[in-house]
């Protein structure tokens, strides 16, 4: 099973009582033996830092305009960036990309058909458009990072 939440407490009470019903089912079934439990691909929790989050929103408004800046809904994506950060105990934030053509983007938008029209980084159909996803993408990364170390910023 792929268990995802936004809370580590609510992750840590699903997977206990995912063993409890399949401790339950077991016994139930009078198995000779209790199950056993494997974990792995196992992912952290992704929490930005409120702080840090708007000082680099702010510099990507800045740099790129209001327009170019939207706020990302709230995802229980499997992703490892997490562990470096949590691992220093530093304060972070995750932010995305758009790699797709524009035009296609917002018309599949319209039609309220993005899931379906709009290949995820993890289809074989996805491709980014090299310009101008490659250029925003270097700036971007530049931008976060000033806005980040700059503590005068």
């Amino acid at each position: 099973m792929n268990i995802r939440s936004y809370d580590n407490q609510v992750r840590a009470r699903v997977l206990a009582s995912i063993e409890r019903i399949a401790r339950g089912e077991s016994i139930a079934a009078e198995s000779p033996r209790e199950p056993d439990f494997e974990y792995y691909d196992q992912f952290p929790l992704t929490s930005n830092d409120a702080g840090v989050t708007e000082r680099v929103r702010a510099a990507f408004t800045a740099r790129f305009g209001a327009d170019a800046v939207h706020s990302a809904e709230r995802q229980t994506a499997s992703e490892d960036f997490s562990r470096i950060p949590d691992a220093f105990g530093v304060p972070y934030t995750y932010w995305l990309l758009g790699g797709c053509d524009a035009e296609a983007y917002r018309a599949a938008a319209l039609r309220g058909t993005v899931a379906q029209d709009i290949p995820a980084n993890h289809s074989p159909l996805f491709a980014p458009v090299v310009d101008p996803t490659l250029s925003t993408g270097v700036q971007a990364q530049v931008v976060a990072a000033r806005a980040y170390l700059d503590k005068d910023a």
